[in-house]
Formats: structure tokens, sequence, C-alpha cells
């Protein structure tokens, strides 16, 4: 069966003074998720995930990850998700770990309903995806060597 697939990016947000996730509630599946949508044409992962975040949030990110294996090669991915929607489409999306550049104001875009920075012990008070909490305790432990707080 030749199914329609997209390719996506998206971005864990921590800030690193707080341990923090920026989510952002998604119009759509009325649930707190990671910025991110479609790659565009000519468009790398990084490019996308970068643009999608300052559409989404007003921010400017920096994503975290090594160079592999050339430091001219692109930035190692988090993961590679494979998300189906309620029409069967396959969003492929490639996920990233990022930090703030610095405190900057907070712009909820026309695709979601809120925008927020929530602790590891408040995702399990909002409608979030499991990934989202799986996704955030592995950053916490792999890349600010934080114990799980949960």
């Amino acid at each position: 069966m030749n199914q329609n697939r997209e390719f996506c990016a998206s971005v864990f947000i921590i800030d690193p003074s707080t341990k923090k996730i920026l989510l952002v509630k998604h119009k759509k599946f009325h649930k707190w998720v990671q910025p991110g949508g479609h790659i565009e044409k000519n468009e790398t992962p990084e490019e996308a995930a970068m643009r999608e975040v300052w559409e989404e949030t007003g921010i400017k990110i920096t994503l975290l990850g090594d160079r592999f294996p050339r430091e001219s090669d692109y930035i190692r991915p988090l993961g590679i998700q494979c998300n189906r929607n309620l029409m069967g489409q396959i969003h492929i999306d490639i996920t990233y770990p990022a930090i703030p550049n610095r405190d900057q104001e907070l712009i909820i875009s026309d695709e979601s309903t809120d925008i927020g920075w929530f602790s590891r012990e408040e995702l399990e008070l909002i409608n979030v995806f499991e990934d989202v909490k799986i996704s955030m305790d592995y950053i916490l432990k792999n890349y600010f060597f934080v114990e799980q707080l949960i």
C-alpha cells in the first residue's frame, strides 16, 4: 500500500537554567507539543526546525548535537519519529534538542492556542503525547546530566 508520507522537523527546546521545556498547544490535536512542521523544498531539516520554532514561538534557538562524521555535515538528530494522523498520512518527523539563545518574548502563532514553559513534573498534569515526556527525560539526562525527575 502506497501511503502519503511527508517529512517534518520539530524541536524539543529546554531552558538550561530552569530545565523547562517549551511547548505549544496545537489547535487541531488540543495537545501540548514541541514546535515543528513540514520541511519545505530545498530546505534542510535543520533550517526547517529553526524556521518552525521562530514561526511558532517567536524565539531563536541553538540546536544541540554533533556533526558526524565531519564538522561540515549536518547535526545528528535526536530521533526520527513516524507519526500517523487521523487521515492516514505519515509524517516522518526529524527531531532535535535545542536551547533558547537568550531571554526572548514568546509569541503565539495562529497554529496554536497557547504557549508555555513546563517542568518535567508539570508534563504529568497537562494533555501531552507520551513521546514528549520520553524525549524530555532523555534530553535532561544526556545533554544536561539531570537524573530523571519523575
